[in-house]
Order: structure tokens, then sequence, then C-alpha cells
């Protein structure tokens, strides 16, 4: 069972994902599961049960490949991305 402080963790890592879904950075909630050769049916149930643990690479994976600002993952400060500087 997960403290509160991870379960609002949990929450913000499913926040992230929904919010690539709907950036088309991600086709669905499924292709971060194949993208990263997770079972799909863990993956789901993870979802719906915020007191259930998960690996910590899966908020690595959001920050590094997606841009995810991981001081907002752990902590909830600032904006859910990176900002990028213009080219």
């Amino acid at each position: 069972m997960q403290n509160p402080e991870s379960q609002e963790i949990h929450k913000r890592f499913f926040e992230a994902i929904d919010e690539l879904v709907r950036q088309k950075k991600l086709r669905g909630k499924k292709s971060f599961a194949t993208k990263y050769q997770l079972n799909q049916g863990n993956f789901y149930k993870l979802r719906n049960s915020p007191e259930a643990e998960f690996q910590l690479c899966y908020l690595s994976w959001l920050s590094i490949d997606f841009g995810v600002s991981a001081d907002w993952l752990l902590n909830g400060r600032g904006g859910m991305f990176y900002y990028q500087k213009p080219n």
C-alpha cells in the first residue's frame, strides 16, 4: 500500500499519460505499454489501483522521452512539461 505522497505521484503519472494522448504524442494508453514492453493488462490494472506500486523507471521514461517535468511528477511543482528553447 502506498502512502498519500506516492498515490499523488501515481495520479500525476497517469495525468501525464492522458495529456500525451491528447497531444497525440502517444497514440493511446496501450502505446505506452507497447513502447516499453509492459504487460498491457497489468498496466491497465495499475491505472485503476492508486495504492499499487509501479516501477520508478516509468517516471524516468516520461521525463526523458516525452519531456514531462520530473519536478512536476515527483513534487507537483511547476508545469507538466519542461520548456524548450526556440531554435
